[in-house]
């Protein structure tokens, strides 16, 4: 589940912004920024450590994203397809949030958060975030990116999963 709050976020100078709050199996929870604070636009994505309203998220970078899984997919090649997969259902859940982010559109995202636990718990530790901080961060991203560039003029989540399959190859 998810819950509303206040929380601090490292974005240039810490503040505190609406969040929801998403928490992790292994610990870390993910962050949905849910309004336009001063410049930030609404739907940025922030990871926490551990469930402390004081201590600030940090936004993942696309780039430390991309490295992150390149290297857990170099450590385990087999890793591959799963992971790819996982991250099509995230893309896939994301799209389902517009118009609105309703019950049975969260229960998917959920249900992807899910899913990527299990796959870490199937598979040798891995080096970096934590398998599923790692697709929850795609995960809200590709929320926020359907957020902002709603279809069907924009493509949504769509150019982050093309620039990520360059990335890491298909």
């Amino acid at each position: 589940m998810y819950a509303v709050r206040q929380q601090r976020v490292r974005a240039g100078a810490a503040r505190d912004m609406l969040v929801a709050v998403f928490p992790l199996a292994c610990g870390q929870l993910l962050c949905l920024q849910l309004q336009d604070e001063g410049d930030l636009r609404r739907g940025g994505v922030y990871l926490l450590e551990r469930d402390d309203p004081a201590l600030p998220a940090a936004a993942p970078r696309f780039d430390e994203l991309f490295a992150d899984a390149a290297a857990k997919l170099q450590a385990a090649p087999a890793l591959h397809p799963e992971l790819i997969a996982l991250l099509e259902r995230a893309r896939d859940a994301a799209r389902a949030t517009r118009p609105r982010l309703d019950p049975d559109a969260l229960s998917a995202l959920l249900a992807v958060l899910e899913a990527a636990a299990e796959l870490r718990r199937t598979h040798a530790p891995l080096p970096g975030l934590p398998l599923e901080a790692l697709v929850g961060s795609l995960l809200l991203i590709f929320v926020s990116e359907e957020e902002r560039y709603p279809r069907p003029k924009y493509r949504g989540g769509d150019v982050l999963m093309e620039r990520f399959l360059e990335m890491v190859g298909r």
